[in-house]
């Protein structure tokens, strides 16, 4: 895939390579929200050659379903889960996110800005568990 391919496919700009990684922005036509895709640790080449885009981008929709289904289970009583909106795909080298990470910003906490994710492998079957990152 070429880099407008790519660009095309999640309508995205703010293409931006760098030392640590690759990260441009989403605008989810259907939300009109963005999304800020992180590519963590790769080369513009590696995150061009990932086989999982069209996929991904096609099943977003469902796959952030199942990753609201997982939170709920995780805080059953939290009546902000349902509005939850997805803000960002993490995608890192270390694979500490599986093959990528469906992302929600809960806003300020104690630590700082929350974040929590769900994880999902290469066939796109997420995990149970959910994680947790501030900055």
């Amino acid at each position: 895939m070429t880099k407008d391919q790519l660009l095309s496919l999640w309508n995205a700009d703010n293409w931006e390579v760098m030392s640590c990684g690759v990260y441009f922005t989403a605008h989810r036509a259907d939300a009109d929200k963005e999304l800020h895709i992180n590519c963590n640790d790769y080369t513009e080449a590696e995150i061009l050659a990932m086989p999982f885009w069209e996929r991904l981008a096609q099943e977003l929709d469902e796959l952030d379903r199942q990753a609201h289904e997982i939170l709920q289970k995780e805080f059953p009583d939290d009546e902000d889960i349902p509005g939850l909106a997805l803000t960002d795909i993490t995608i890192d080298e270390s694979g500490c996110y599986g093959t990528f990470s469906l992302c929600y910003d809960t806003g300020d906490s104690p630590a700082g800005e929350l974040y929590l994710n769900v994880s999902f492998d290469e066939q796109f079957v997420p995990s149970p568990k959910v994680g947790y990152d501030t900055f």
